[in-house]
């Protein structure tokens, strides 16, 4: 009677003949942010209606009569609705914990915390976690998200490889906010402001927040991630074994250079759909 689906087109929802069994139409649909619970978008459905939601990453469906009684719902799981990077960067995890490790992770650009590869390790507190985000509203909702888990340390600040002053862009929802101005400018529709800020060397934040190691990396910096990544200074910290980071920004110079460079410390490297992970044994 109610069917529910997660597929590469979004949600969707089939009603049949739901007012057989149930009269108290119609029902309300809501598609919730897995994190929050913040209802992302609702619709009304009656007998023989469908609805469609044109995303799936971290969204949890719930279904209501007509007087606030839940009829159904189904949660975001990692396995079934996650994509190899989730599901890579969490079996990783759960192996340094089968392992006897408690892991130690570090998230650059983080937005506000309601998606990401890392957010269900987070979620289940199987790892301590540094989460950096650069712009104020999404820190302030990121900081709102994961107030409650002791595991998590945010940091409100701009990651760069060495540190110093530079010009930070942001516009729009903030989904795009990056020191690389071409990246925000091809993305983004809505107005660019730029501010001068400071910043920390990725080396140094690896130092002062994670006494040197971290177990995984992830970055999502709009543009800067290759260069993050190669600014890491080996003779002061440990490089971690498995980095996942964002290369749809990167032109096909910058992905070679990237791939190569971690190809030659003994990486195994997988991209897709802009994604790319690296792991080492």
């Amino acid at each position: 009677m109610i069917t529910v689906t997660y597929n590469s087109d979004g949600i969707k929802v089939n009603v049949e003949q739901i007012s057989k069994y149930n009269k108290n139409l119609p029902l309300k649909l809501n598609i919730r942010k897995h994190v929050s619970g913040d209802v992302q978008w609702s619709s009304n459905l009656n007998d023989n209606w469908f609805a469609t939601y044109p995303d799936t990453e971290m969204f949890d469906v719930e279904i209501l009569d007509s007087r606030e009684m839940i009829v159904y719902k189904k949660k975001w799981d990692i396995m079934e609705h996650g994509n190899h990077f989730y599901k890579s960067l969490w079996l990783y995890n759960k192996s340094l914990l089968s392992n006897g490790k408690f892991p130690t992770g570090l998230v650059i650009g983080t937005h506000d915390g309601e998606f990401g590869e890392w957010v269900p390790i987070v979620q289940n507190r199987e790892c301590k976690v540094i989460l950096v985000e650069a712009s104020d509203k999404q820190f302030n909702k990121l900081k709102q998200n994961y107030s409650k888990n002791s595991l998590v340390k945010p940091i409100q600040n701009l990651i760069t490889p060495n540190g110093g002053e530079v010009e930070f862009f942001e516009g729009g929802a903030g989904y795009t906010n990056t020191v690389v101005e071409s990246v925000i400018k091809h993305w983004e529709k809505e107005e660019i402001h730029s501010t001068k800020k400071s910043s920390i060397g990725i080396t140094d934040l690896i130092l002062s927040e994670c006494n040197g190691k971290i177990d995984w990396l992830h970055l999502d910096v709009e543009g800067l991630d290759a260069q993050l990544i190669m600014g890491i200074d080996e003779t002061k910290v440990s490089l971690p074994n498995f980095i996942i980071f964002e290369d749809y920004n990167l032109s096909q110079d910058k992905k070679d250079e990237i791939y190569n460079w971690l190809k030659n410390k003994g990486f195994e490297i997988k991209s897709e759909g802009g994604i790319c992970d690296a792991i080492r044994n």
